[in-house]
């Protein structure tokens, strides 16, 4: 049996895109030359995200295809430059022989590290002895300034996680509705209140405005599924501290805004939601003014 292995590089739009092809060939009496090649792939080739634990744009699906006619079982291990974290350090999968070709996607989360510096960083999928490499690139954190969102890519909490959401989805900086499935929270509790979201700034600020997105899409409109009662609560050095309530509420945006007051904790106190169920926050966002 003899092996050879051949490269092939693509680069594009400034992301290198590579994918190794595996190919073997064997050879028996009464027997033609069988082929197997597996390519290894990402979506997107390249990320860019800040060092904050709830920056997502890190979210990457990794992909491998066998266009040979024998079925595999594939390992693939995945690692990352040192101050980068992953989601998964193992993806194993059984590829499919090629008739058609059939694409295998798993995803994988890369963040940094609030110490992480900004520059230039790599995540690497490895299988069937191959390597696929991700650039990533670290860029400075959000500011802070007077017209910032505090809350953008912070640290999140809440009482409950529905497993169709994430944490993070509440403060990824997406208010779109329309993208409820790939953005946004709720609890896990139905019909159960009260329901808890909230963030955690990075230090303590004078804030004095705080906006709710709750879910509001054609499909989903606020009125039969957004939250109706909420408190929005702040945390001073004195404790937690009540900024403003609403109730029987319909609308998709609710702007809260209030006397100055030092902070470093924001949440959203949810007593009732109009289909009586689910908390459904799509952004929470924090500002000085």
């Amino acid at each position: 049996m003899s092996k050879r292995r051949r490269l092939l590089t693509a680069a594009g739009m400034g992301a290198l895109t590579t994918m190794l092809l595996a190919t073997s060939t064997a050879q028996g009496v009464g027997s033609g030359p069988s082929r197997a090649s597996i390519v290894l792939d990402a979506d997107p080739r390249a990320v860019t995200i800040a060092p904050l634990p709830c920056d997502r744009r890190g979210e990457v699906a990794l992909s491998m295809t066998n266009t040979g006619s024998e079925g595999d079982f594939v390992d693939a291990v995945l690692t990352a430059s040192p101050g980068l974290e992953l989601s998964r350090e193992l993806w194993s999968t059984y590829l499919p022989p090629a008739d058609p070709e059939q694409t295998v996607s798993a995803p994988v989360t890369v963040t940094a590290a609030e110490a992480t510096a900004p520059g230039e960083y790599e995540l690497q999928m490895a299988a069937a002895e191959q390597t696929l490499s991700i650039p990533v690139t670290i860029e400075q954190p959000p500011g802070d300034g007077p017209d910032a969102n505090l809350a953008l890519y912070r640290q999140a909490f809440a009482s409950t996680t529905h497993p169709n959401t994430t944490l993070c989805g509440g403060v990824d900086g997406n208010r779109d509705s329309e993208q409820w499935a790939a953005s946004g929270i709720h609890d896990r509790t139905p019909e159960e209140f009260p329901d808890v979201f909230g963030v955690e700034l990075s230090d303590a600020y004078e804030i004095s405005r705080v906006e709710v997105y709750t879910l509001d899409s054609a499909t989903y409109p606020a009125a039969e599924m957004g939250i109706r009662d909420f408190d929005v609560e702040v945390r001073t050095p004195e404790g937690w501290h009540t900024t403003g309530s609403v109730r029987d509420n319909e609308e998709g945006h609710i702007s809260i805004t209030f006397p100055h007051v030092l902070a470093d904790q924001v949440r959203v106190v949810v007593h009732d939601s109009n289909d009586h169920k689910y908390s459904r926050i799509i952004e929470l966002e924090v500002y000085q003014h």
